[in-house]
């Protein structure tokens, strides 16, 4: 895992525009103005299917973060796990670097 990623989540939640959790991704793929998804390590396999299913249909890329949802709580400055986040607008951030 490159600490960069870590860094350029945290720039785009802190900068740009992001949802935070599985219900907000799924409402916001279906507007069509996500940029990128950010999935966590282990997110329910059902979850995980349907999200990539509804990022597909919308041209949507998928970035995989290799730690699991506490940790990228912890990085978007939550207290709980999160399995999901979409980038509206990255902000100052170079998350789309990513994809």
């Amino acid at each position: 895992m490159k600490p960069d990623l870590e860094k350029a989540i945290n720039m785009a939640v802190s900068t740009g525009k992001v949802k935070l959790g599985y219900e907000s991704t799924i409402k916001s793929l279906l507007t069509g103005k996500v940029k990128a998804t950010i999935i966590s390590s282990n997110i329910p396999l059902t979850a995980r299917n349907t999200i990539e299913r509804h990022c597909q249909l919308s041209n949507v890329p998928i970035i995989e973060y290799e730690k699991s949802g506490i940790d990228l709580g912890a990085i978007c400055g939550r207290p709980h796990k999160i399995t999901s986040v979409v980038i509206l607008n990255p902000g100052n951030s170079k998350i789309l670097d990513y994809i």
